[in-house]
């Protein structure tokens, strides 16, 4: 079975899958808090099974080398989360020792409108929100939220501008007067 997998042969491949579920399928659990994330921690371990499996020596059961394959997949999907959780945790907590700072010269008026904003981005949809906050709140630019979000820098710039226009409506201003000002480059 595993030389008709190398060799591309799709059913094989699928009943490989199969027969690896209830082998792999246990590691996965044991590395993940959910079922959906077993179940990704599964189809991303198997994906790297399918490219590595030229590399499969026969000396070695086949089982163990599954496994081991299966938990440097999961390892690996652990570093990037991980990397990304701390490049987002270090933003927020920049984030926070600039709101606690005080300004100079911000009254409570400016800062009763600053609160009424953010409760109106928690409205928006998900990846518009997001991308309100990270550039208008987390200082990234567009390109940067781009390659996080993974979306194209034009999409980002879109999101952006539906978010103040809707900020806008929600708090009864008229677009253009400027309440949602382009941030400082």
């Amino acid at each position: 079975m595993v030389k008709a997998c190398i060799n591309k042969d799709r059913k094989a491949q699928n009943e490989l899958y199969r027969q690896c579920y209830n082998v792999l399928m246990p590691v996965c659990w044991r590395y993940s808090k959910t079922k959906d994330q077993a179940v990704e921690y599964y189809n991303t371990g198997f994906l790297k099974v399918m490219i590595n499996l030229k590399k499969y020596k026969e000396k070695i059961p086949f089982e163990l080398w599954l496994r081991r394959v299966m938990i440097n997949a999961i390892i690996d999907a652990y570093r990037k989360t991980k990397q990304y959780r701390e490049h987002i945790e270090l933003k927020a907590k920049e984030q926070l020792a600039n709101m606690e700072r005080p300004e100079q010269g911000v009254s409570d008026a400016q800062e009763e409108l600053v609160e009424l904003i953010k409760s109106k981005v928690r409205l928006l949809p998900p990846v518009t929100s997001k991308v309100f906050n990270l550039y208008a709140i987390d200082g990234y630019k567009h390109h940067e939220i781009a390659k996080l979000l993974k979306i194209s820098e034009g999409t980002s710039m879109w999101h952006y501008s539906i978010a103040k226009k809707r900020i806008k409506e929600m708090i009864g201003e008229k677009p253009g007067t400027g309440f949602v000002n382009e941030r400082a480059s």
